[in-house]
Order: C-alpha cells, then structure tokens, then sequence
C-alpha cells in the first residue's frame, strides 16, 4: 500500500458526491445505506470477526468484472441452501418496530442493524457471504484504509460516491485495488477516470483539498491523465493561497508544486501591472507625442480617460473598487470580465472592419509590420505599435477605427449658412456631430453591444467633448488609443485556458503553462494554453463573417 504523508492530518472520514457539491463528514463505514441493496444475494463483511454485514449487493456486479479474486470470493462463498441463522431472524416484535418507525418517520432515519433488517426472507434469499479482511500486521491506518478501499470498490461498481480520508488517498487505493483484483488486460487507470468523470468528481472548481487531491493523482505514473492534471492545475493555481495546510498540498510532486508557485507568482505580478494600469487608466508612456503634427490627439486621449474614472466611481461608488480577499486585490476574474464587455462594445462600434494588418514582406520597415490603407495616418500606426510593444502583446488584426471627415473635408461639402436659428459655429458643430456619427458600425453592431452602458455613455460624451476645438478625425484618434490600449491590457486576463470543464469560479484560470505537466507529453498530445488571442478582439471577425454569410 502507497505511503501517503498527509493522512496523519486527516481528521475524519469524508464523502465527495461529486457535481461540484462540497464534501461531507461521514462515518457509515459498518453499515453504508448506500451500499445496502434489499434485492442483493450477497453479503459484504469487512473481516471474518465482523458479526455483521457492511454492504448487500448482487453477485452478478462481481461476476460481470470477471475478476478471478472477485468470482473466487463468490464461489468460497457460496450457500446452496438460504442461510438464515439465529440471529439474521427478524422477530414479530421487531417487524412491529419497523412498521411503527417507519409511519412515525417524519426526517431522516439511520438504517437498521442487520438483526434489525426485516427482508431476509425466502422472496431474497442470501447466497454468498464474502469477507475482505485487511492485511496481517497491518497499521489502525492501514486497517481503516484497506476497509475504506473496499468499500469504494462497490461504490465504483455502483456508480455511487466514493469516501476516504482524503480525495487523494482514495482514488490512489482504488486503483491499487484495482489492479491486485482486475485481469491484466484491463486498464485500471482509464476504469478509475470513467468513474471519476461520470460522477462529476473531476468538479473540483472553489474546493482547494479536491482540487489537490485531483492534481496529485492525475500525475501518478500509473495515471498521466493530462486533461485531469490541467483541471486542477488551473484551480490550484487559482485557489493558491487556500492551499496552505492542507493534507492533500503534501501528495504531489516537488515538479508540480515548484510549477505551482512559479504560476502562482507570475499570475499575481500579470494582476499588479493590470491593476497598475487601470486603476486610472494610466497609459500615458505609450504615446509617442513626437509622432503627432498637433496636441489635440493626445488632449482627447486625456479627457477620455478622466471620463472613464467618473464613469467608473459613478459605476462602483469609488474606483479602484475595494479590495477583496486576503491578497488586497481589488481586481477579480468577475471585473475584468465586466470591463472586457465594456470595453469590447466600443470597438464593435467604431472598429474599420475594413482594415488589417498588411503582411506582405515589401511593406515591412524596421521588422514591423504596418497596415493596408493608412491615408497618411502614419501617427497612429506608430502609436498602436508602441501600445503594442509596451503591453507584450500580439498585434489585434483589425487595429484601425472608423474615422470621421476632417474639419476641412466637411467645410469643403455644402456651405455654412447661418440664419437668426443658429450660427456658423452651431451648423458646424451639428455637421461634425453627424459625420461622427456616420463613422461607426451602428448598423452592424449586436443589440447588447449598442445597448452597453459604457458606450451610451460615451457616445454622449463624444456629442459634447472637444466639438468645436479641433478636427474630429485626431479627436477620434486619441480616443481610440486609450481604447485599443484597454483592450490590449484586458486581454492578458480576460481569457481562461481553453478546454477546462468548470469555470463559475471567482478566481483567475489562466496562469502560465510553460514547462507543463511535470512529465514527458506522448506523441500528439498538447497543452493548449490562455492567449490574448482568444480574447474578443481576436474573436469578433469571426461573428463579423457568420454575419455577412445571413446577409
């Protein structure tokens, strides 16, 4: 039996259900209702000593695994004739009880002694009684491991939820048992996974010793389990500091847990820059001023930036929000989902869908690859780029908005004729107001992106900001370089690694997979990890095109 450092701090027995439910005291282990079926033909003892039965099942849940340890069980304990002693009899006085407990019941009742079960009759006869008893010389430990394990071996067979003293220690016993009782043939491992995943105890989503335990077994040598690994990986990384303490955080490998803390660590830095960063909206050092023939770019990129703090305390009562958690964190996997909505809605809004990056070689310069189009507006070019290199992210394919006409584009169209309603100033204000407004995918957007707060509001703001001060063109850039630099910033938190089963969590899941798992992948097995990439900047052209294809 495999040494297990964390059972000595184990207080008590525990039941997983499964499904994402928490786990549970239990201590049924002499009698488990569970495994007590009034039908079975067979009776489970723990030991030859034990008076009475733990579990009642069918010989046939044995036979059908064609184990030979199983079906010489069966045949050493065979009765050819229905085996009802003394004290197996259920009295007169004692069916009376029964029926009485049974009308008076009005919650849950503990189930009977066997003296006290009333369905040992001719109508379910007992055929075998088998025994289980643990090892000479073996540890109380051990004793109550081996017992525990056998009566998981019935909870696997049954489909029920498995016990032990910790997750860990009970699916590694499993499968050892499985292996001393099953053909040579069979792999145990994958037996012991089939279990795992269709009782929904692979859900260790906000449960640290599951999520442990789970980690620790899936890198067996025995197991390798690479989509069960990356599970709880990613939730140990994120429930790290509940760790702490735990019997379960001891199972697993000195690799694994080196891999733990460095994911661990680099998660909390890649959440400091973020908060850094949006606490005010703070991207000042990736504007290349130099590159811009005027201030008023960079006097819009400002303004909007106070307008998204007032947006935001007005949101959240206070921005930065408060803290949560022990950590002082204030921004959580549920914020920055919010902001990534937000944010995402404006871009749906004012992107060109038009534009991309130009990635013929010819058109390189310094390495950099620059976009199709531009119409001599080179700045902004430059600036995105900057953002770019700044943040250590990946370049977003359509990175260009929507742009107005400029000031002298929109003098050049019908002339200005003030009259005793309006003033020069007033008609060209309204003229800008409209060819910004011509300057953006309303037509196009989805509903809940037209109807996001944060663009109603900035789309008033946008009809009462700088209107009269400047050329709407280099307003609108500025802007959107505060955006896009946004977007950039939220994209290093936004997604989780793909694949996972569970993520309602409050928690990040998506730490660093470099150097992961601890052991040598086979051939076409991969680790598939979070990326920018996959974030709404990356994933809109496609609903762009679905969108095209129904029209």
């Amino acid at each position: 039996m495999q040494v297990i450092k964390g059972l000595e701090q184990a207080a008590s027995m525990k039941r997983w259900a499964g499904d994402g439910k928490p786990a549970e005291a239990w201590g049924k282990l002499i009698k488990d209702p569970e495994l007590w079926d009034h039908t079975g033909d067979t009776l489970v003892y723990f030991g030859y000593q034990r008076p009475h039965p733990s579990f009642r099942i069918k010989a046939s849940l044995l036979e059908e695994t064609k184990s030979a340890v199983l079906i010489s069980k069966l045949q050493e304990g065979f009765q050819r004739t229905v085996k009802l002693s003394p004290s197996l009899q259920p009295t007169s006085r004692l069916r009376g009880g029964m029926k009485n407990l049974n009308l008076m019941s009005t919650g849950r009742q503990e189930l009977p002694t066997l003296s006290e079960d009333a369905n040992y009759s001719s109508e379910n006869p007992i055929r075998h009684e088998i025994h289980f008893p643990a090892p000479d010389g073996a540890s109380r430990i051990e004793i109550l491991r081996h017992h525990i394990t056998t009566r998981n071996l019935f909870a696997f067979r049954l489909g029920r939820p498995f016990v032990g003293l910790t997750y860990y220690q009970a699916l590694t016993d499993l499968h050892e048992r499985l292996l001393a009782y099953m053909p040579q043939d069979v792999d145990c491992a994958e037996l012991v996974i089939r279990y795992v995943l269709s009782g929904g105890l692979h859900n260790v989503a906000n449960d640290p010793a599951a999520g442990a335990g789970l980690f620790a077994w899936t890198e067996n040598s025995g197991i390798r389990w690479l989509e069960g690994w990356r599970e709880a990986f990613v939730h140990c990384v994120g429930m790290y500091d509940r760790l702490r303490g735990l019997p379960e955080a001891r199972d697993s490998s000195h690799a694994s847990r080196m891999l733990l803390e460095r994911s661990h660590v680099e998660l909390q830095a890649r959440i400091e820059a973020c908060e850094a960063r949006l606490s005010a909206f703070s991207f000042d050092d990736t504007w290349l001023t130099s590159a811009w023939p005027s201030t008023l770019p960079y006097r819009a990129f400002d303004r909007l930036r106070y307008f998204l703090i007032h947006y935001y305390q007005k949101t959240y009562k206070c921005w930065p929000p408060a803290a949560h958690g022990s950590n002082d964190r204030w921004l959580t996997r549920e914020l920055v989902q919010r902001l990534q909505t937000d944010f995402g809605s404006p871009y749906d809004l004012y992107v060109d869908r038009r534009r991309g990056w130009n990635e013929d070689p010819e058109h390189k310069t310094r390495g950099d690859i620059y976009m199709k189009s531009l119409d001599g507006d080179n700045s902004v070019t430059e600036a995105l780029m900057t953002v770019d290199q700044k943040l250590r992210c990946p370049r977003i394919p359509h990175p260009y908005p929507l742009l107005p006409a400029t000031t002298t584009e929109i003098l050049e169209g019908k002339p200005l004729k003030p009259s005793i309603f309006s003033t020069k100033a007033k008609m060209m204000e309204k003229r800008i107001l409209h060819a910004c407004l011509e300057s953006t995918n309303s037509l196009h957007v989805r509903t809940e992106s037209a109807s996001n707060g944060l663009v109603e509001a900035f789309l008033r703001f946008e009809k009462t900001d700088l209107v009269s001060e400047g050329n709407p063109r280099e307003v609108r850039q500025g802007r959107w370089i505060l955006i896009y630099s946004i977007l950039q910033m939220l994209a290093t938190m936004s997604v989780d690694t793909p694949g996972l089963w569970f993520r309602d969590v409050p928690y990040f899941l998506n730490p660093r997979l470099d150097a992961c798992p601890p052991w040598h992948l086979k051939a076409g097995q991969t680790l598939e990890k979070a990326s920018p990439m996959l974030s709404h900047c990356w994933t809109a052209p496609m609903s762009w095109k679905r969108e095209h294809e129904l029209t």
